[in-house]
């Protein structure tokens, strides 16, 4: 009987859980809404699109950390798992830059 209860008060614990998560996800999802919405238009895109990049950064994170249960994993795990996402997420801005360079190279140069 008492492993019942012990069962019950472990759903309960992760129902509130994924509750919680899924009110921050949409508070989160609600504040981009309204920012694109309201944005002013004598601000740049660039601030927007990074504010974007950091909200949807912040939600992958959770996502990653609640849902696939990896804030509850052991460290160099965590690490072993972030590390080349951050590598990836590096590697893609170095070749959009590298890309962009290549672009007005040619561009000034009449190719």
């Amino acid at each position: 009987m008492a492993s019942g209860h012990h069962d019950n008060e472990a759903y309960e614990k992760q129902k509130k859980a994924v509750w919680v998560a899924t009110a921050i996800m949409g508070v989160v999802t609600i504040a981009e809404v309204a920012i694109a919405l309201n944005w002013p238009e004598g601000w740049g895109r660039g601030v927007l699109n990074l504010l974007f990049i950091l909200m949807s950064a912040v939600k992958a994170i959770f996502i990653v950390g609640e849902f696939m249960h990896l804030r509850y994993e052991m460290r160099a795990m965590m690490i072993s798992i972030l590390a080349p996402c951050l590598f990836l997420i590096w590697f893609l801005i170095a070749f959009m830059m590298e890309g962009e360079s290549w672009a007005q190279l040619r561009h000034f140069w009449g190719a």
